[in-house]
């Protein structure tokens, strides 16, 4: 990895760590804080500040960490050269997101009028179209990518999957997006069993073509 792919990172990992410095010296140590939001964006489970003040650091780090690794112990770690960018991009699009939701979270712990429940579905929502978009890039391996038992014995089912599967991602994006400023879907529910429906339909997709290319030969 080039020196400056990984400064993006580590200068957000500082920025996250000086804020929550910066909380934890700031919020006072009596109160209990929003950790978790309802669909309709209200508080439904309240911690302590040091709860709200590391979960954003322990998160973004972990993430990193694991990123950075996972090439290295991944049996197909020699195809990740092929997809080096693409990969890259993904973790810094990771924990970029993840800032910017731990950002959001230390506002509304600062009392700060948030939309938590427009923003944080609109990041969500970002980063799946983001992945969708470089999907059909990513390389076979064990731990990036739609890994079913059929991708990933197929090279061919692994790329026609991946290109499926990017589409469905940025559907999903959108959805999730849409949905954040405009609240065409309020049941929680029925948002779900769409995302989940949505969500199967690779994996589905995946095996069909797996059949398919099984018959031709």
């Amino acid at each position: 990895m080039k020196k400056r792919d990984n400064i993006l990172m580590l200068a957000i990992l500082i920025i996250v760590f000086a804020v929550a410095i910066y909380a934890y010296i700031e919020l006072p140590s009596d109160k209990q804080y929003p950790v978790h939001w309802s669909f309709k964006g209200e508080p439904d489970r309240y911690g302590s500040k040091l709860e709200v003040v590391l979960i954003g650091p322990i998160i973004t780090a972990f993430i990193y960490v694991l990123t950075a690794v996972l090439p290295k112990v991944d049996p197909k770690k020699a195809n990740y050269p092929k997809f080096k960018g693409e990969y890259i991009l993904i973790r810094q699009i990771i924990m970029g997101l993840l800032a910017a939701i731990y950002l959001i979270s230390i506002m509304a712990a600062f009392g700060k009028q948030v939309r938590i429940d427009v923003w944080v579905p609109a990041i969500v929502g970002l980063l799946f179209v983001v992945l969708g978009n470089y999907m059909s890039r990513i390389k076979q391996s064990w731990f990036v990518g739609i890994k079913t038992p059929w991708t990933l014995s197929n090279e061919k089912v692994w790329e026609k999957t991946h290109r499926f599967g990017g589409r469905v991602f940025v559907i999903v994006g959108l959805i999730f997006v849409l949905n954040a400023f405009i609240g065409f879907i309020t049941n929680m529910w029925i948002f779900l069993v769409l995302l989940l429906g949505l969500s199967l339909s690779p994996i589905l997709y995946s095996y069909y073509i797996y059949k398919k290319l099984e018959n031709e030969s």
